[in-house]
């Protein structure tokens, strides 16, 4: 294991171009110009992506140092960088996982290691990289995983998937008792609660219920939801799709590796209350909606209402979440309106506690929050943060209207003395503080 920069990164891979589709014009905001263009790049670069379509894939990006995404295909190391790599047979076969920073830490990649050369001091990558919708020529900080030959610390485990066996550390002396139990995750999702916009499930309930195990999801498919920066997986350790009245109240959610709590496409009048969720290894509670193709993309009219709308989060408690990809929240939300959070208790995370990645269809209200001690391992952000550049239109009132965030519903985001602003936002139709 490692953190640290390597002597190279190797040039990102040729896709090609990608095809883009025009969404919006140049006079959309007159007062941010730059922000007025909105078009869909489709396959190139953003082929990782399922579906292939990212803002970012166009060649119209704007704000925060856009450029088209991309990302390193590999990297040559320094010797040293890995104590170990004399002794690595196979790591390729043991199916060995780098995990990368994104340079200014605003997000995580993880790859299939698809070659490794010692002599040459490199290592290419294969699958993923799609953890997050910023790209970039080069990598930071940076560590592997799953290789035989690195288990060794107490605890840690090694599952040879050719052979298999697992091989275990044992944290103590003497043999590992006889009566040791050893369980392995396997579903990404324990419930899925699924009914369509026409066809609805009205008035599940999930009271009481625990859920725990689910498997670790950042090597999953993952999709851009819209404008923001942000990329995730469409799944869940509790999924729900097509549901009208969901409650999900006095819950447990504990050791959760993927994302916790879902509510995807058409969702109506969802309440999440008095839950407690914690260690979770991506975003807590996503919400995630749909809007109309445009030429074979999504583009900004979301009139048809495939969203969630009217969801209240109320008095959950959320800590110790992002613990293997930091680009995540307690709450996240996109392509989502006319939701309410109140009286939430959010701490202890590596980005945005709250985050909106997009401005469509208003009518949200951030109340009575504590959120607290996040950005604890990556830059910028706050406990409150909205990234879009898409004007999307939805049959709430207004196209892009404000949110409604009452004043001291948070504290500051660094653990430390350092305070930073409350709200940071990108390319947004103004929220406004009351």
């Amino acid at each position: 294991m490692a953190f640290q920069e390597p002597q190279k990164w190797t040039a990102p891979k040729d896709y090609g171009d990608p095809r883009t589709v025009m969404i919006t014009k140049p006079d959309r905001y007159a007062e941010a110009p730059e922000f007025g263009i909105y078009s869909i790049g489709v396959g190139g670069a953003c082929s990782v992506y399922s579906p292939p379509e990212s803002y970012w894939c166009s060649n119209h990006t704007s704000g925060g140092g856009a450029f088209t995404f991309r990302t390193p295909s590999g990297l040559e190391f320094a010797p040293g960088t890995f104590p170990n790599a004399a002794s690595w047979t196979d790591p390729v076969g043991d199916g060995g996982i780098i995990n990368i920073w994104r340079p200014s830490r605003w997000s995580n990649w993880m790859f299939e290691m698809a070659g490794f050369d010692l002599a040459e001091g490199a290592i290419s990558f294969g699958d993923g990289g799609f953890q997050g919708a910023r790209g970039s020529d080069d990598g930071g900080d940076f560590f592997v995983e799953n290789i035989r030959e690195e288990l060794d610390a107490p605890a840690e485990f090694f599952f040879d998937r050719k052979a298999d066996k697992l091989y275990y550390f044992h944290n103590g002396t003497g043999a590992i008792p006889a009566d040791t139990l050893f369980e392995a995750t396997k579903l990404d999702t324990i419930v899925k609660a699924v009914g369509t916009q026409a066809r609805p499930l009205v008035g599940v309930k999930y009271l009481g219920v625990g859920f725990t195990g689910s498997a670790i999801q950042y090597m999953n498919p993952h999709g851009v939801p819209s404008g923001g920066d942000w990329a995730l997986q469409r799944d869940a350790a509790l999924f729900a799709e097509g549901t009208v009245g969901l409650n999900v109240t006095g819950c447990t959610f504990e050791r959760l590796d993927g994302n916790a709590l879902m509510l995807s496409g058409f969702t109506r009048e969802a309440v999440i209350a008095e839950n407690e969720f914690s260690y979770i290894g991506d975003t807590v509670i996503a919400s995630w909606g749909h809007t109309k193709e445009v030429d074979g993309a999504e583009g900004n009219d979301g009139t048809d209402g495939n969203q969630p709308r009217g969801t209240k989060i109320i008095a959950n408690i959320i800590r110790e979440n992002g613990h293997y990809s930091k680009q995540a929240s307690p709450y996240f939300q996109a392509k989502t309106a006319q939701t309410l959070l109140q009286r939430n208790i959010f701490f202890n995370g590596p980005r945005a506690g709250i985050n909106f990645n997009d401005g469509f269809g208003g009518g949200n209200e951030i109340a009575e929050n504590l959120v607290f001690n996040f950005c604890r391992e990556s830059s910028d952000h706050g406990p409150f943060n909205s990234c879009t550049h898409l004007d999307l239109d939805a049959l709430t009132g207004h196209s892009c209207p404000a949110a409604r965030i009452p004043p001291l519903t948070a504290l500051a985001c660094l653990p430390t003395s350092s305070a930073r602003a409350f709200v940071s936002t990108w390319g947004c139709c103004a929220f406004k503080t009351l």
